[in-house]
């Protein structure tokens, strides 16, 4: 046989050609080609390879491995052809916890699962894994819906002490694991618990309150648009505490009043305690006093609780003669065998409006058809600050007109009056009698009403006419008496 030239066999330089094509080709898409190994002795199957998520949330995908081959130890791995960086925690689990190698008998089997953690910032697409179990190896799909990139987390847990009893006020501090994150502080509602949005990322949390043992729970996970439930948090207490509350640690009110605070201590220690009570940075002047209830006249300086057991009390706080309008602060101490537990309280004296109207007198007379004048005196009795736009309106019968001069009087300072003279015109036609007047008098902080009566009276020459008719009538009525009597 003759050798021919290469170039004449094109036949040959094409099949020298595609076999190491088609050798990168099938080692490059294995997904195309099959969805698992298929001479091995490991055999993996899964009833659902591919899962439907959001970002963020954990899929599943429950495994059955059968051992054709030799009893050795199968290493379990997985790896990613995505060409993305995935920040997600997958590992193999089985009823004991998580795996890394299984050892099977001849024709054994076992159920694992793949557990893959998606991280929420996770882009929409569909993402590939394949599973090895030593030569083994299996594809699953898992495609995620939509991205919670830049959306926060919600967490949610609840706080309870040993009794299951619910922990109100618990302190929660959130400690990030990277540094950039920003530490977040967060308060137990008063049935223990907490929903709250909270950043992207690992936490830490510290949970504190008085009279509790602090403790930690770590490696809290929250994920973007996602709720983390960091189940029932337990405190246990400790052997001598208490609960200090005081239900409005802020009041306001006006010069003269006397502030009351309602209070409650509970004693929340194992122990048995008494608590001395008593007060720090009192305002010079001031008087602070406890009492077991508002009509009660005694003072209390300590108290005794049972453990578990609450008392409720008064704190009031009474002022000096002629206090200042102003802030006054200052704190309430129980002292216990171990601990002094405190509350800042705050007094808010204002100074109070008080409107005074008042004219010389309430009954003023008038002939008909003449008109009255007096004044009428608009006084601010009170200390808060003055009276702005002062106006008077005037209320009478139909037919009535009335003058104000002037009409409204711009500020009357505290301790001030000012004069506003009423001009009330009754109807021409007007029967005699007495009238009722009303009078308004409003400002920007408050108003003030008052009444007073018009007497109208006849005029005198009408009331003389009239005496001068009578007596002409009683005149006839005598002269013809005498002239006719004897007839």
């Amino acid at each position: 046989m003759v050798n021919e030239p290469l170039e004449k066999n094109p036949t040959w330089i094409w099949i020298l050609f595609m076999v190491p094509v088609l050798g990168i080709v099938l080692s490059c898409q294995p997904v195309i080609a099959m969805d698992a190994s298929p001479n091995s002795d490991m055999i993996i199957q899964c009833d659902v390879p591919g899962r439907i998520i959001e970002a963020g949330e954990t899929a599943e995908f429950d495994l059955i491995v059968t051992n054709n081959g030799p009893e050795i130890y199968r290493k379990l791995w997985f790896e990613t052809f995505d060409g993305k960086r995935l920040d997600w925690k997958m590992r193999f689990e089985d009823e004991s916890g998580e795996i890394n190698r299984l050892s099977l008998k001849n024709g054994g089997s076992k159920n694992i699962t793949f557990i893959a953690d998606t991280s929420s910032d996770t882009p929409p697409g569909e993402y590939t894994v394949r599973l090895h179990i030593g030569d083994g190896w299996y594809w699953l799909y898992l495609t995620i819906s939509r991205s919670h990139k830049g959306e926060k987390g919600t967490l949610e847990l609840k706080v309870v002490d040993t009794d299951g009893e619910k922990v109100k006020g618990a302190t929660i501090d959130l400690i990030p694991e990277k540094i950039s994150t920003k530490a977040q502080r967060l308060m137990s509602a008063a049935d223990g618990s907490i929903s709250a949005l909270v950043a992207d990322g690992t936490y830490t949390l510290k949970i504190t309150k008085p009279g509790y043992i602090t403790i930690e729970k770590k490696e809290v996970i929250i994920k973007g648009g996602i709720t983390t439930n960091a189940g029932t948090i337990m405190l246990e207490k400790t052997l001598f505490a208490a609960d200090l509350v005081v239900k409005s640690p802020i009041i306001t009110t006006s010069v003269g009043k006397k502030p009351v605070y309602d209070m409650v201590i509970k004693n929340t220690g194992k122990s048995d305690d008494t608590f001395r009570l008593s007060t720090q940075g009192t305002p010079e002047g001031w008087y602070i006093r406890f009492r077991e209830g508002a009509s009660d006249s005694s003072d209390i300086s300590e108290l005794f609780l049972k453990s578990g057991e609450d008392k409720s009390l008064v704190i009031e706080a009474i002022p000096p003669y002629g206090v200042q309008t102003g802030d006054y602060n200052f704190t309430v101490c129980a002292e216990s065998s171990e601990t002094e537990y405190s509350q800042d309280l705050t007094v808010k004296i204002r100074g109070n409006y008080d409107l005074k109207v008042y004219t010389e007198k309430y009954r003023y007379e008038v002939n008909r058809g003449d008109a009255v004048t007096f004044p009428l005196t608009v006084t601010n009795g009170g200390n808060a600050g003055p009276l702005t736009n002062v106006n008077v309106d005037i209320s009478a019968p139909d037919g009535w007109k009335a003058e104000i001069i002037p009409k409204t009087v711009a500020s009357i300072p505290p301790g001030e009056k000012n004069v506003i003279s009423i001009k009330v015109i009754p109807p021409a036609n007007i029967v005699a009698s007495e009238y009722k007047i009303s009078t308004k008098v409003s400002s920007d902080q408050t108003e003030k009403s008052d009444e007073f009566h018009i007497l109208v009276k006849e005029q005198s020459m009408v009331a003389g006419a009239g005496i001068l008719v009578l007596g002409l009538v009683g005149g006839g009525v005598f002269y013809m008496f005498r002239k006719y009597k004897r007839r």
